[in-house]
């Protein structure tokens, strides 16, 4: 089974090329509720299709299971990002005490013309009677990754 992972993996990647990925990093302070990052990418070819993912790295004293965003570029939508299963394992891969996952938010996009295009996110985590969660710990860094098809 693991030979057949990574093998999936190296074909995916492959099938991937001119990747361009960028990060924020929230160090020590947390991911402030009216924090909004913004990444912005520039499309030079209009005959190719990109896929879009997120990447959450987070540390295994994260208090939830998942996160919530609020993702804005061509549409507003909010997106639940799974972290954990619901018996607590956490998803993705990680060394020590840091967790990293990807999250896929569009496949095989086009664009009609060329030009800079950007992603917002804010985070929109809520616990029990809380409106929202002023300063979200343990999230590291947040990143965008664009790949042409």
């Amino acid at each position: 089974m693991r030979y057949c992972y990574l093998l999936l993996s190296i074909i995916f990647i492959a099938c991937e090329k001119n990747t361009h990925e960028n990060y924020h990093s929230f160090h020590e302070k947390g991911w402030h509720t009216d924090s909004t990052i913004t990444f912005n990418y520039i499309i030079t070819d209009t005959n190719k299709t990109y896929n879009f993912r997120l990447k959450i790295r987070h540390t295994v004293d994260y208090e939830f299971r998942n996160l919530f965003v609020f993702l804005e570029d061509k549409n507003k939508d909010t997106v639940e990002i799974n972290l954990a299963t619901k018996s607590g394992k956490w998803l993705g891969k990680g060394v020590s005490n840091i967790r990293e996952v990807e999250y896929f938010i569009a496949k095989r996009r086009s664009f009609s013309k060329e030009g800079t295009y950007s992603v917002k996110i804010e985070q929109a985590m809520r616990y029990g009677e809380k409106e929202k969660i002023e300063v979200l710990q343990q999230i590291l860094d947040v990143g965008l990754i664009v790949s042409e098809q």
